[in-house]
């Protein structure tokens, strides 16, 4: 080996060794397991989060269909993609892949060491009316429309029109209705938007109805399902029964029967007069006058909210007795 060689050899092991002297390996953080958070939430002895993933599982948000078809889209995925709503929270305009709706959806453990929400301020319905609903700030956040019942069916224009199938406020205006707004109002009625001051509470608006604590995982808790389906004495009824005690279905005083003969007489009369197809669904550029669209507007939000009238009973009433009122004096 020449001189040369060996001379550049030695250079280099000396360059070596004096990079890797500059370079620190500094310990930045160290995990003491017997003091960690993590040990809080990811124990072997409390079962809390396991319970509530379980929950999720059979919820409507927690299956796939609804990432499937609408969480890929730049006007859906802030809703009905996780990725889609952390990114709306935060204020960016370009759509993320979509994925699951998931416990950091709502939560952000890890960012705050908590389980606290991650939407916590009153929300703006379509029309600009904001509400405070408390814990249930969160479910607001997508549970309300899209669009003014003012922007679809203006009062003051001679006619309006179904602009497509999926017309009306939103497939989720739970919000809207249960704050008394949005729905098509005729001129000279009355009506009465409040729910009853027992039912605008934390542990009685959205969560705190949906969300209470229940033993079988499909119903209640994380699942915020009210009615699983499998008989007629397994219904989440217990945040209800702190008031109503004998309560053992929805149907209070007939509510839900009372909305649900008026849903059907609306059907009938819209299908009669050519504004809804003979299934009940919309018909895309279907026209009419402002009431007679506005009463399409009024079942569609109705059908949508699902909960036949639990919701806001009298605002759901006094909106389907007027739309019938109208039909009807034609």
């Amino acid at each position: 080996m020449s001189k040369t060689l060996k001379t550049l050899m030695l250079v280099f092991g000396l360059l070596v060794l004096i990079g890797l002297g500059a370079c620190s390996r500094d310990v930045t953080t160290v995990l003491d397991p017997g003091a960690s958070l993590c040990f809080n939430c990811h124990s072997d002895q409390d079962t809390y989060l396991i319970d509530k993933q379980m929950e999720w599982a059979y919820s409507s948000h927690g299956i796939g269909n609804y990432v499937a078809y609408a969480g890929g889209r730049s006007g859906c995925s802030g809703c009905h993609s996780g990725a889609g709503f952390e990114a709306r929270l935060a204020g960016e305009t370009e759509v993320p892949y979509a994925t699951p709706i998931r416990c950091f959806s709502c939560h952000a453990p890890h960012s705050n060491a908590n389980f606290n929400l991650r939407v916590t301020e009153p929300q703006p319905l379509a029309s600009g009316y904001t509400m405070d609903l408390g814990v249930s700030n969160l479910c607001t956040a997508c549970h309300v429309g899209r669009t003014s019942v003012d922007d679809a069916v203006p009062h003051d224009a001679t006619e309006a029109s179904v602009t497509s199938t999926h017309w009306g406020a939103h497939h989720g205006p739970q919000g809207d209705l249960f704050m008394g707004q949005n729905g098509y109002e005729y001129d000279g009625v009355t009506y009465r938007r409040a729910v009853p001051p027992a039912h605008n509470t934390d542990e009685s608006r959205c969560f705190g109805c949906h969300g209470n604590d229940n033993p079988a995982i499909d119903l209640g808790g994380h699942s915020f399902i009210q009615d699983n389906g499998a008989d007629e004495d397994n219904l989440n009824v217990a945040s209800c029964n702190r008031c109503h005690s004998d309560l053992e279905d929805f149907d209070v005083n007939d509510v839900q029967t009372e909305v649900e003969d008026m849903m059907a007489e609306l059907q009938g009369l819209l299908i009669g007069m050519g504004l809804l197809d003979s299934e009940g669904g919309l018909i895309k550029d279907v026209t009419g006058t402002p009431d007679e669209i506005g009463a399409v507007w009024n079942y569609i939000l109705v059908e949508e909210d699902r909960s036949a009238g639990v919701h806001n009973p009298d605002y759901i009433r006094d909106l389907l007795q007027g739309s019938l009122d109208y039909l009807n004096s034609k």
